[in-house]
């Protein structure tokens, strides 16, 4: 497997059972960073969703994290760099 598992579409609350889901499946075949390039909305699940991951996978990398992502975890408190 690619070791760049890339999230595309939404990433929201309506998304983030099925991206939990696609993450945790792209780590168990041997993705070490995940790419959000190609998202096109988030909220604040967003955020929930690096927290959830880097909680129980803390050596993953993300990249390319959306501005409003960054926004939102700003606001909340939560440090995504």
């Amino acid at each position: 497997m690619d070791p760049v598992f890339k999230i595309q579409g939404e990433l929201t609350r309506n998304t983030y059972n099925q991206v939990v889901e696609q993450i945790c499946s792209a780590i168990a075949a041997g993705a070490s960073t995940i790419d959000l390039s190609d998202v096109t909305k988030v909220d604040s699940c967003a955020v929930a969703l690096w927290v959830e991951i880097k909680r129980n996978n803390a050596n993953i990398e993300w990249a390319n994290l959306p501005t409003q992502m960054e926004t939102i975890a700003d606001l909340v408190g939560v440090d995504i760099q």
